[in-house]
């Protein structure tokens, strides 16, 4: 008799487990691709783009664990962690986890403690901002491209190469990708000496758009990995992979229905299986189509109402607007003349309303002056909002 289920292995909002992840296939061969150019000397870097929800941050900490098993230095972290993120902010919060990371090796005995004291030593010159752990200033170095060389033939003999990965790396767009353009800048002096360290921003990044804009360089650069929603046969993969990890197994008839209601998208997906997950009662050890059917009752209006809220509740009143008639037409496509029509706008002021939208996710372009939801329960939730608020009226 079972007296204790295995722990719920769904948990949206959370980034996967390395070991556990699965699918990505060409984008994880692209990053091994030019992990290994950038440890032969000759540097290339890569971005990875995507919805929110969509994997960006399960995939880094993949790449950060095949990073590490080649013998590089695999630094992760969020640019969110950064306050008022400038050039000189960036510069210092790079060393910094170089130095942070550096001393995690050596503790592990990874590392040795000589080169843990040379990397110490490292500062950055520069005003208003603190760069080192270390308070002596005779040993700084004038920018961050001499730090970094400085930091590598430290590490050369112990290491392959040095990998940024940098998650929610939006912010680098912005006042015209000032810092996009300014990490290129060290990476082209970087490549001149052959030092071989990668930079990977991960974000809500801006991958199209005119010449001059955040476009060029980025795509330049960092050539844009983009995440999409998991394909029915990945996503029959993470489900068996998950639930095999806790003993239980699945009808397989609910396979089609779990991808028509998720679409694939990872934190939905996550989600759903999570509810469905909790509705097992001890004894049983296998996910039928009842749990799912109960998981079905509330799962937009309770589960899922925290992560559509960012796209609906926060947005403006006339992309609300928007939303609210996308979210009446079937599959939440419509083209921007029946928009304008539905909205009794002039096509031009509906723009961008619309190109912000798209912009912050909450819509995709999928044609030439065709627009849909990015996910169709979105628009459930949508009407649920509406009928909410007409009741409270």
């Amino acid at each position: 008799m079972i007296t204790q289920r295995a722990p719920n292995p769904f948990n949206p909002g959370s980034p996967v487990d390395p070991s556990d992840f699965v699918g990505r296939v060409t984008e994880l061969e692209n990053f091994k691709q030019k992990l290994m150019q950038t440890a032969n000397g000759s540097l290339a870097n890569m971005a990875v783009a995507g919805g929110y929800g969509v994997g960006k941050t399960s995939f880094l900490h993949k790449c950060k664990a095949i990073a590490e098993e080649n013998n590089a230095l695999a630094i992760y972290f969020s640019l969110n962690e950064i306050d008022d993120l400038s050039k000189e902010r960036l510069a210092a919060f790079l060393i910094r986890r170089v130095k942070e990371k550096v001393r995690e090796e050596m503790i592990l005995d990874r590392l040795s403690n000589e080169i843990f004291k040379i990397i110490q030593r490292i500062k950055i010159k520069a005003e208003n901002v603190e760069l080192s752990l270390s308070e002596e200033d005779e040993n700084a170095f004038p920018n961050l491209q001499s730090a970094l060389i400085a930091a590598w033939k430290a590490l050369k003999g112990a290491k392959k190469a040095i990998i940024f990965l940098l998650d929610e790396a939006r912010v680098l767009e912005r006042n015209r990708a000032e810092l996009l353009l300014y990490i290129r800048a060290v990476l082209e002096q970087l490549q001149i000496e052959r030092i071989p360290i990668m930079i990977l921003p991960a974000g809500k990044l801006t991958i199209t758009g005119p010449a001059g804009t955040g476009f060029s360089p980025l795509v330049r650069t960092f050539q844009p990995a983009v995440l999409e929603n998991f394909s029915r046969e990945e996503a029959n993969a993470f489900i068996t992979k998950k639930l095999q990890q806790a003993g239980v197994e699945i009808e397989q008839a609910t396979f089609e229905k779990i991808y028509n209601v998720t679409e694939g998208h990872p934190f939905v997906l996550t989600a759903y299986m999570n509810s469905a997950y909790s509705r097992l009662l001890l004894e049983q050890t296998k996910l039928m189509k009842a749990h799912f059917e109960a998981t079905d009752v509330d799962f937009v209006r309770s589960d899922l109402a925290p992560f559509f809220a960012r796209f609906y509740d926060e947005a403006g009143r006339r992309s609300r607007k928007i939303l609210s008639v996308m979210a009446e037409v079937p599959n939440g496509e419509i083209s921007l003349s029946e928009l304008a029509k539905k909205l009794e706008r002039g096509m031009n002021e509906l723009s961008p309303h619309l190109g912000k939208l798209v912009q912050d996710g909450s819509i995709i372009r999928i044609d030439r002056g065709k627009y849909k939801l990015f996910h169709h329960l979105l628009g459930e939730y949508i009407m649920n909002r509406q009928q909410r608020n007409n009741s409270e009226a």
